[in-house]
Order: structure tokens, then sequence, then C-alpha cells
């Protein structure tokens, strides 16, 4: 978080901003970069209160309504959150759309590269979240809170980065009542219901028409709602598209904007961030290529992609753990092309955030589900394999039959079962904090 982060919320059709002290807000925050670990944790009435992501897949959250153990400890629950199996983003645009771009690298030599780039590029960031999202937050703190725990496991992606290493500094949040262009279809997790969708193109467009021209390095824009392709047959497949980014937009006057889907409190975004900004970074998906800057060219293997590795980039199934060496070497190559004005920080750094639990440790499941399937009679889930879980629901609360929604991924630390936890993507023996464990031997 910047020392001062700047909040701003709509009453009466009025922009009211407010000036929030980001070390005090910060406080609370713990992270382990090398474990994948975002967790929020406050003592309330005696008792600690955690919330926030364990690992890629784990989530931690408080159980308030269980009885309080014999010691007087808050019940928590450790769950599993997954990512869709079906991310289908849709959301580069050409490069050469930004002709300007392209043409001011050709003057720029190895030499000048590393003269103008700093070793560490701190991409300021403005995010705004509409009210499908924001509401489901009691108080803007707690969606302070939550963002910045966001931001935390996005970094915690980029730390393999170098030359120069790539951060993101959370400066400004902006509510807005709505800025998604909306349509009504066929709620493809539930027979015979409607659900509101954000139509993905037609709101990209808008965003980048009404706050292109960022006010930090890149605006990310987050929706509570689904993201779709509004055509006239609806299919489950126009679902698929999850975030949308112009490739090259950081520091770019009219485009620097990329927006993704989110069900509120689930961290879900974790793995779809990573993704977006780095479309925005220069980078494009794996097997394809774009010479940024003619003296820092991608290597010829680049056009080839694995069906297996699932890098960050991947065009259809990307993982969240780390970037492909291609990646790399497209975002030094776009970061060489900036001015240094989009390297000068326009806001103080805040640097307090220590290693403790990762975020998905006290993440609740079942209220996930209340909020991604609203139309569902009642609320469970299940595991559906490494690191995934699904939301089901029977279709009459007289009969067995069961309808189940899309699956979702678990944050960093949530519980995974038998004793396990997801971290990075993995299921596997970790403490609380994401650290290697051995399994425990039965007596």
């Amino acid at each position: 978080l910047a020392d001062s982060l700047v909040f701003t919320e709509s009453n009466g059709g009025i922009a009211t901003e407010t000036i929030m002290n980001g070390t005090e807000l910060e406080e609370n925050l713990y992270q382990d970069r090398e474990k994948m670990a975002a967790v929020d944790v406050k003592e309330i009435n005696d008792s600690i209160q955690v919330m926030g992501v364990l690992n890629d897949k784990l989530r931690i959250a408080p159980l308030p309504l269980m009885a309080r153990s014999e010691e007087g400890h808050l019940a928590h629950r450790i769950y599993e959150m997954e990512h869709s199996m079906y991310h289908e983003e849709n959301d580069a645009v050409l490069p050469d759309t930004f002709p300007q771009e392209h043409a001011r690298t050709k003057g720029r030599t190895r030499s000048a590269f590393s003269k103008h780039v700093p070793d560490q590029f701190l991409v300021e960031v403005h995010v705004i979240v509409d009210e499908p999202h924001y509401s489901m937050f009691a108080l803007k703190e707690h969606l302070v809170t939550y963002l910045a725990l966001t931001f935390v496991l996005v970094n915690m992606r980029y730390e393999d980065t170098s030359g120069p290493s790539i951060q993101f500094l959370l400066t400004s949040i902006q509510q807005e009542k709505r800025f998604g262009k909306t349509f009504v279809e066929k709620d493809f997790d539930w027979p015979d219901a409607n659900k509101t969708y954000a139509d993905a193109d037609t709101t990209f467009e808008d965003l980048l028409k009404k706050y292109g021209r960022s006010p930090a390095d890149i605006t990310v824009a987050v929706t509570g709602l689904i993201l779709a392709d509004a055509y006239e047959d609806f299919f489950p497949y126009h679902v698929r598209v999850q975030g949308k980014a112009r490739l090259g937009g950081v520091c770019n006057v009219n485009a620097s904007m990329v927006m993704v889907e989110d069900v509120p409190m689930s961290f879900g975004m974790v793995s779809l961030l990573p993704h977006e900004l780095g479309h925005a970074l220069g980078a494009p998906h794996d097997g394809k290529i774009y010479k940024w800057n003619t003296y820092l060219p991608p290597r010829n293997n680049c056009r080839k992609v694995s069906n297996t590795d699932h890098f960050i980039m991947h065009p259809s199934e990307p993982g969240n753990q780390k970037f492909s060496n291609c990646s790399k070497e497209h975002m030094t190559a776009f970061i060489s092309t900036l001015s240094t004005s989009c390297f000068e920080l326009k806001t103080k750094r805040n640097c307090t955030t220590e290693v403790k639990e990762l975020p998905g440790v006290s993440i609740n499941l079942t209220k996930n589900c209340q909020i991604a399937h609203p139309n569902f009679l009642e609320w469970k889930w299940e595991f559906t394999g490494n690191c995934r879980f699904e939301c089901c629901s029977r279709l009459s609360l007289n009969y067995d039959e069961v309808t189940c929604g899309v699956e979702h991924s678990l944050p960093d630390g949530a519980d995974c079962g038998r004793e396990k936890r997801c971290v990075r993507g993995t299921c596997g023996y970790y403490d609380e904090y994401g650290a290697p464990t051995t399994p425990r031997q039965s007596a």
C-alpha cells in the first residue's frame, strides 16, 4: 500500500475522497513471498481473527457462528479454491494497434536500456470496483484490506522477474456504482433461472473511454458480475471470458486498463490478475512473439507453446505460479521502451509487511458459493480435484437431484483435504505459512 491511499466513493452523485493511512491499514497484513501467503490478522474481543490466502488454493476465514474452544479461541475454517478450468479471456488486443510504442523502440539500444531502467519497476495501480463487488464489504476498510492482500499475492507471482524486477503498489481505490454494460441471460448453473452478466467487450471499451487515462501507471477494473460475450445465441462457452487487457497498456496515455471478474472475498482474481497485468506489461500469450525493441528481440523458440507447462501467460489454461522465460523477455523489452517518467513514483511507498500466515487459511467457502450462485436453493461445496472445488445445490429441497456450478480456485493456504494445503496450485503437505511439512505418521 501507498503511505497515503486515496479512497473515492460516490455519495448522492457527489464524489467524496478519503485519504487513508496506508501504514496503519497495512499493520495487520502479513505475507510470505516464498510460500505465496498473505493474511490479515486482527484481535477482536480478546480473540485472534485471521482472513486471507495460505497458498495458491487454500483460504482461511473465521467461523463466528461456531462455539469458541475452551481456551476462548475463535474457530476458523481452511478451505480450497480453484480457478476455472475454462479460462478463455480473449483479452489481448493486437500490438499493432499501438504504432507509437513500436516506433519508439527503433532508436533504443542495449546501453540506453541499462541506463534509464531502474533495477525495480514499481508499477502504481489505481483500482475501480463496481457495486456488485464492493457492496459485499461492510466497511471500506474491509475492501481495502481485501485488495491489499490481493496485490500482495500478485506481487509474489512477479518475484522471479528481473531486469527490472516488477512489483505493484496499490495507490488509490475508486467505488463506481456501475461501470458494466449488463444484460440478462440464462443461468447455466441453475435451470429455469436468469442471471445478470457484464458484456465483456462493451464494458471494456467503455472503461477505456472513461478511465483509459489512468491516474496511476495502470488501472484495474474489478467487477462482481460474471463477464460474458453478449451474443444472440447464448451458450455456456460465452461466459468463459474472465478478464481483458490491452497489450502494452502500462503507462499508455489512452489504454492503461485491465479488467477482471471476481467473487468478492474469494481471492479469485489472484489467478487472473498476473496474466492480465502481464499483457499490460507487454507479454503476449505463450507461443506468440512481438518485437518491442529491435535490440532486445524475443528468442525464436518463443513461438512454441507447451500444453503441459501452464505458465502464467498460457493462452487457454494459465497457471498462477510463474512466467515463462519468453514472457519475462517480452516484459523486459517492453519496459525498455517506457519513458523515465513512468518509473518515477507519484506516491510514497510503504514496506511494512511482515511474514505471517497465508490468507487462504480463513476464507468461507459457503459464503463464496452464496455470492457466486444466488439462484441456488442451498449452498454446499465439494472438492473436485487438485486444489479445486465447486458449489452445488439440490434442484428441489424435496428431491436428491443435484446441480453444480463451474469449478473455482482455492486461494493460497486453503485446506485441500487429508491434512494437506494448497500452495502455488499444488495440494501437498504444507503448514499454515506455506512451508513444506512431512505427512503425519499413523500410530
